[in-house]
């Protein structure tokens, strides 16, 4: 059973979403149209592909970037109680689907002729195998974290976060493949970088509070709210 007010909180979750969302598609509409005017000559499906990549990056990042939040309570502060928990808890399958939808693009392309064993097996690309390669393991290994939630009971919680740590090697991953893999990694190189120094500060800052915990003799209990790991 839901707890009180969490139906409250998932609505302002999903606002939240719908804003980001609807920057993203904004921003990266204006950002392909005034980075990419040559490129937008390019089979159709390569395009929407590159498209659906970096929205799928943004996603995965902002997945990572509000779980570190509401584990070190800050998403509290800035966000207000419960809403980092729900946005963290759409983020999580909304990056899946953009990168399914990812792979189902290039599968379309006439150009390279992606194959669905080189979307599905690491390094089994003919394009750039081994940057291709890294992204279908990011994939993976976001897809191993996602399906985490469902089998935290029967794994345990410690085994739980363990297993969230994988995130990060996710997001390093993503962002390796795509400016390995890229055509224009050039002009995103900086994109790219933003959210992984955010990811890096916030990690540098848990780990701060904790040490601090420690020496104080009042250590925390490690948490990401118990709503994300409650039966819906």
């Amino acid at each position: 059973m839901p707890e009180p007010g969490s139906r409250g909180n998932q609505s302002i979750g999903l606002g939240w979403v719908s804003r980001i969302l609807g920057g993203i598609r904004k921003r990266g509409s204006i950002f392909f149209a005034v980075w990419m005017p040559g490129r937008l000559k390019a089979p159709g499906p390569w395009l929407l592909s590159r498209v659906s990549g970096v929205t799928a990056f943004v996603a995965l990042a902002l997945d990572v970037i509000i779980g570190l939040a509401v584990s070190t309570r800050l998403a509290n502060r800035v966000l207000g109680k419960g809403v980092g928990v729900e946005l963290h808890r759409w983020l999580s399958p909304l990056a899946l689907a953009l990168v399914l939808g990812h792979a189902l693009l290039l599968l379309g392309d006439g150009y390279i002729h992606f194959d669905a064993l080189a979307v599905i097996v690491p390094f089994a690309s003919p394009y750039r195998p081994v940057a291709v390669g890294i992204g279908v393991l990011a994939a993976y290994l976001a897809l191993v974290v996602h399906g985490s939630f469902a089998l935290r009971k029967r794994i345990g919680a410690a085994t739980w976060r363990r297993l969230h740590y994988l995130s990060f090697v996710a997001l390093v991953g993503a962002a390796a493949h795509a400016l390995l893999a890229g055509s224009d990694n050039t002009a995103l190189r900086a994109f790219y970088a933003v959210p992984l120094v955010i990811v890096a500060a916030l990690t540098v800052y848990r780990l701060a509070a904790s040490v601090a915990a420690d020496r104080g003799g009042c250590r925390p209990v490690p948490t990401t709210d118990a709503r994300l790991t409650r039966e819906d």
